[in-house]
């Protein structure tokens, strides 16, 4: 071999080792990403400054109603908004969306703030500056989802470490044994914390707009007097404030047994999907993913637990394939008292049953299953919609700010809730949910509760979230997908038969709203 050669190979060999090198260690471009971003927002934030400084020239007062801080919370919260939602929502928005929400969390933002603003220079705010009428309902909104996001903001070292630690594999830890003991550790520092927050800081807050502290302040005239201006006493006295003093505790009722039946009826249906060969579960947050095929005669029912996958053997049945797991009968638990079938052997008939009944409910597609949410949305909503659009308007915000905190359990997996959450949510998503976070729920959740967030002036208008998504969009998707056939464009899934029927079908839904008298008239 000559030099040259030799020389040659060995450039071969160190270039393949810094390839790999790289492969391996990629350098780390996060902090100058964010370096960059934040550099960018200031330079907005100056260039919006510069044009409210030009106010007074006719053609460009776009910012003349507008203070100089009220500038700056605005930009600056705006391109922390986009950040923050790009950074934890990948691949989760599409441009419109991203501008929207986006948007949408800003005038949230800036509500928040002159409120607060209201409250500590009351005498010098001759009004208060909100998109909406300034009711405790805005100010719990208010500290229900924003202050949701403010929680995970101020907990978000605890919740990253959560979810690394629950991605990596334990071979690859220093002290293996000592991963699930962390785990529960870091979950009851968040619940902990999280109680401590929500009862603290946001409790506070929330209770000093309603003006607790001085009943003279225009935001305490609102909230009324008294001691219902504590912010937990007035919540709980105010549900007993409707129509009847029973009719909005009956509403929780009915909203909790209609949701307690849904859950428990997809609980069964997915499981009877996975037995026999349905869709194959992937739990992606921890180490390993666990892959569930039914399909294979030697399949095992698998049994998440504490964000990794562990198995528990099963036998199959050899009448009608499916799948149950092995009844360990021990001691004198396994006989018969007094002509009494033993409980291993009652469970075992309930599961005989259960599988007889599953065999005459069909299987539902994905875009079935989701479409039945739809719908779902309409029973548990219009109802309340119709008798109490303020206790609604409440209600709805309680349930986004539980969407977030379940999304966090999900995500961050925390002990012990968050394979369970997990593998139920993984049934539902489909391509539009390809981001890190799943946000099907709360598209459906806020076009339902937007009409009555905006406090629009017609009753009509408040159902029409209810109606376009509950009703128009899921008829659309079921009449497109069977019997489309003319599409709009090429490259678009829509087809002209499932715009006429969401059409026809919002259409028909309201003028029937209108005849049993729950809307007023309308053209």
């Amino acid at each position: 071999m000559t030099y040259s050669k030799w020389q040659q190979r060995r450039r071969l060999v160190r270039h393949s080792s810094k390839t790999a090198a790289v492969n391996e260690f990629p350098p780390k471009k996060e902090g100058r990403r964010s370096w960059l971003y934040t550099k960018f927002s200031v330079i907005a934030t100056l260039l919006c400054l510069a044009l409210r400084l030009t106010s007074d020239i006719p053609f460009l007062s776009v910012f003349a109603n507008l203070s100089y801080f009220d500038v700056i919370i605005i930009s600056l919260g705006f391109q922390f908004i986009i950040y923050v939602m790009i950074r934890l929502a990948y691949q989760g928005f599409t441009l419109g969306e991203l501008g929207l929400v986006a948007t949408g969390s800003t005038a949230v933002l800036m509500e928040s703030v002159n409120l607060t603003k209201a409250r500590i220079w009351p005498f010098t705010t001759p009004f208060i500056e909100t998109y909406r009428s300034p009711t405790p309902l805005l100010i719990y909104q208010i500290a229900l989802i924003p202050g949701a996001f403010l929680t995970g903001f101020l907990l978000s070292p605890i919740l990253v470490i959560s979810r690394n630690l629950a991605q990596k594999p334990s071979h690859r830890l220093r002290f293996p044994d000592q991963k699930p003991p962390f785990r529960k550790a870091l979950a009851a520092a968040f619940y902990g914390f999280t109680i401590l927050i929500v009862g603290g800081l946001i409790g506070s807050w929330t209770g000093w707009c309603l003006g607790a502290a001085d009943s003279t302040h225009p935001v305490a005239k609102m909230a009324g007097s008294g001691s219902s201006r504590n912010p937990w006493t007035w919540f709980a006295v105010w549900i007993l404030q409707g129509q009847r003093p029973w009719s909005r505790p009956a509403l929780l009722v009915y909203w909790g047994i209609v949701a307690s039946i849904s859950v428990a009826g997809w609980s069964r249906q997915l499981a009877r999907a996975r037995k026999s060969g349905g869709k194959i579960i992937n739990v992606h947050f921890s180490g390993t993913s666990t892959t569930h095929n039914p399909g294979n005669p030697s399949a095992i029912s698998s049994v998440i637990t504490n964000g990794d996958s562990r198995v528990r053997s099963g036998s199959r049945s050899a009448s009608d394939g499916s799948i149950r797991p092995k009844l360990k009968e021990t001691g004198s638990s396994s006989t018969a008292l007094n002509g009494l079938a033993s409980p291993s052997t009652m469970t075992h008939s309930m599961t005989e049953l259960l599988d007889r009944a599953d065999k005459r409910v069909p299987t539902l597609s994905l875009n079935a299953r989701r479409k039945f949410f739809h719908g779902l949305a309409v029973v548990m909503f219009v109802p309340g919609i119709a008798l109490d659009p303020a206790f609604s308007h409440a209600s709805f915000s309680v349930a986004f700010s539980l969407f977030i905190f379940v999304e966090y359990v999900r995500y961050f997996a925390l002990y012990p809730f968050s394979a369970p959450v997990h593998v139920f949510m993984n049934e539902f998503i489909n391509e539009k949910d390809s981001g890190t976070a799943i946000l099907s729920h709360f598209y459906l959740l806020t076009g339902c509760a937007m009409p009555i967030w905006l406090e629009g002036p017609s009753g009509v208008l408040g159902f029409t979230g209810v109606l376009a998504l509950g009703v128009g969009d899921a008829v659309a998707s079921i009449i497109g997908k069977r019997f489309g056939r003319h599409q709009w464009t090429n490259n678009s899934p829509k087809t002209v038969e499932g715009t006429l029927g969401f059409v026809v079908s919002t259409v028909a839904v309201a003028w029937f709203l209108k005849a049993i008298g729950v809307t007023e008239a309308f053209s």
